[in-house]
């Protein structure tokens, strides 16, 4: 986005300023400084130093985070024999603990959720949004180190339990922003499910909860690798033929065996239902990935210049393809346990994309709570990850974008997933603490917030004509300002949140400059990185082959009750003028580049810093078309 508001605004404008502050930009990795003696912090580093270890009574008030928070979306674990071994390490005098791998890893994630937990309105602006040693992010590194050190003898001869540490590393490493670090582990992670067997279907001598667990274990290994694979547009580590074990069950003679003891759901339904079910919908999401990722290769090879953004007829193309195979995400909306949908307020239906705001079961329990809001949070993250690429910015020479044509219909489908997360995102934040501290949820409102921003740019029109609706551009100008909104309450836990906040508040500024200036970009030159900075790297034209660009959006099936509703919100911090906002101007696909999004690339290509976290541009990097064509967010 830097070298499109560079032209625009006729003025430099720094890219490092479009991306909020995180802790990969401070540090090489959790525990190591970009800066100081290397060799003396790595030695250092590989146990906790006396500030941070823990009496007994504060680990177990940490692990007693853990049991309620990623014991439940992340069911890799056996409660009862954590607790036994955990219990073991501990001496007589219970004063001193053996190391071990395990435990440190899970106090690791227990920590760094804890301390995204404290509120620290007291801080300055400048202040909250510093990421420094004491950041939530990277809370517990001291832990997570020693399990990394400890990790390192068993890797020729992995045990369950090194995959369950691998696993968790995985998760504490996306928290903190570390997403090349996360993926990389992740490929270790398949590699050892591999080693112990767990892609095969487990034999029928093992006990029934041995073979469950086992299940559990490989599937829940198989989810994130598409999860994160998808996310950063790489290919994953092993294609869904090379394994034949079957789905977990998930009933309550299973969920009676597993060593945790949470009350059955309902008849139908148990603790177990929800790893089940965020497979499936994983599984689900990357069919329709992988089915468009070849159509587009397909319509592209048929266009001059490789450029999608150049042929309204392909866009149309490749949308009505999108469209038609999302049948199998109403069907696994259709199959979804009530018991795991946060009902609405006012009457709305669940998952749907209304703006209705959640209606919190006041009496259902914190893991249950969490499980029903991540996985709907979840469901339109990826959903508006498959619908962003028809996000489209048109030429200054193009005329104004026909808003009844599939791709743009599908844009709006993406808007409305992203005002929903942003909805639901507010109201729990406001009235409750179950995602409070909550690292992926902020990164999914991230993703929501520069999704919002994106259609404003490319949406807003100069006039209102026939085919135009003022309603979807009021409703993303009061999503963006209740976005900011989330991001401060999360700036109180964690920096990048505060961060977040800062560089949201920018955009708004941009569209208001933009605005006010008739929102026409500046005269450029033939060159169109002069009045670029030194570096920033963007390319000239937009190109869309089989690597690079971050796809985001997804459709209809959002809209259980099938339709798109955009509420208004009664102030917006966008002036209410903006609605005259020139559409006609190039944009630069940039802007998206630092959402958590879906990327149909073979290898993104992506730097260390937390703009990588969610890179991808499906479309190619954002850059200036040729004259006369129009331009995707990818």
């Amino acid at each position: 986005m830097s070298s499109f508001l560079t032209t625009a605004l006729a003025k430099p404008t720094s890219d490092v300023n479009m991306q909020p502050n995180s802790a990969c930009k401070t540090f090489a990795s959790p525990t190591v400084p970009r800066t100081g003696d290397l060799g003396e912090m790595l030695v250092s580093s590989d146990v906790p130093a006396a500030k941070d270890c823990l009496i007994a009574i504060q680990e177990e008030y940490f692990l007693s985070l853990f049991w309620e928070s990623y014991h439940c979306t992340y069911q890799i674990l056996n409660e009862e024999d954590f607790k036994k071994h955990y219990k073991s390490l501990w001496d007589a005098s219970g004063t001193s603990r053996r190391p071990s791998s395990l435990v440190d890893i899970v106090l690791a994630l227990s920590i760094q959720l804890g301390v995204g937990l404290k509120v620290g309105s007291s801080l300055s602006s400048d202040q909250r949004s510093d990421v420094n040693s004491n950041d939530a992010t990277i809370a517990g590194r001291s832990f997570y180190r020693r399990c990394q050190a400890l990790l390192a003898s068993e890797l020729e001869s992995p045990s369950i339990s090194t995959l369950q540490c691998q696993l968790l590393s995985l998760v504490y490493l996306c928290n903190a922003s570390f997403q090349n670090m996360a993926h990389g582990v992740s490929a270790s992670a398949m590699r050892t499910a591999h080693i112990l067997g767990l892609h095969l279907e487990p034999s029928g001598a093992l006990p029934i909860a041995e073979r469950e667990f086992r299940k559990r274990l490989w599937w829940t290994v198989y989810a994130v690798e598409i999860k994160t694979s998808m996310k950063l547009g790489r290919p994953i580590a092993a294609p869904i033929s090379q394994t034949n074990c079957s789905l977990p069950s998930d009933d309550h003679e299973i969920a009676r065996l597993s060593g945790s003891t949470f009350a059955p759901v309902d008849e139908k339904a148990t603790w177990h239902t929800y790893s089940v079910q965020c497979t499936k919908l994983i599984l689900a999401v990357h069919t329709i990935y992988n089915s468009f990722y070849d159509k587009s290769a397909s319509v592209l090879s048929s266009i001059e210049g490789r450029n999608l953004y150049t042929s309204q007829q392909a866009l149309e193309t490749l949308a009505s393809f999108l469209q038609s195979k999302t049948s199998s995400l109403q069907t696994w909306l259709n199959n979804l346990p009530p018991a795991l949908q946060t009902q609405r307020q006012n009457n709305g239906k669940p998952f749907s994309t209304g703006g209705s705001s959640p209606q919190i079961e006041p009496f259902a329990p914190l893991w249950l709570q969490r499980q029903r809001l991540i996985l709907e949070l979840l469901y339109h993250n990826l959903s508006l990850n498959l619908y962003r690429p028809f996000i489209c910015f048109p030429s200054p020479s193009a005329p104004s974008p026909d808003h009844s044509t599939t791709a743009s219909r599908l844009s709006q489908r993406c808007l409305s997933h992203a005002l929903t997360i942003t909805t639901l995102m507010h109201h729990t934040l406001t009235t409750t603490s179950i995602l409070s501290g909550w690292h992926e949820a902020f990164q999914w409102q991230w993703n929501a917030a520069l999704s919002i921003a994106g259609f404003l740019f490319a949406n807003s029109p100069p006039s209102p004509s026939p085919s135009s609706d003022p309603a979807p551009f009021t409703a993303a100008q009061n999503g963006l300002e209740q976005a900011i909104q989330v991001f401060d309450i999360m700036g109180s836990g964690f920096a990048v949140a505060a961060s977040a906040a800062d560089v949201a508040r920018g955009l708004v500024a941009k569209l208001d400059a933009l605005r006010n200036q008739g929102g026409a970009p500046a005269p450029r030159s033939t060159d169109s990185t002069e009045g670029m900075e030194a570096g920033d790297g963007r390319v000239t034209s937009l190109t869309f082959g089989l690597s690079g660009s971050s796809l985001n959006g997804f459709e209809g099936v959002g809209e259980v009750d099938g339709a798109t509703d955009f509420p208004t919100a009664p102030t917006s911090a966008l002036d209410p003028g903006f609605s005259s906002f020139d559409t006609n101007m190039d944009m630069d696909i940039g802007m998206l580049e630092g959402s958590m999004g879906l990327d149909f690339t073979v290898d993104a290509g992506l730097d260390t810093g937390f703009e990588a976290i969610w890179a991808g541009n499906l479309f190619e990097t954002w850059g200036f078309a040729e004259e006369g064509a129009g331009e995707g967010c990818g």
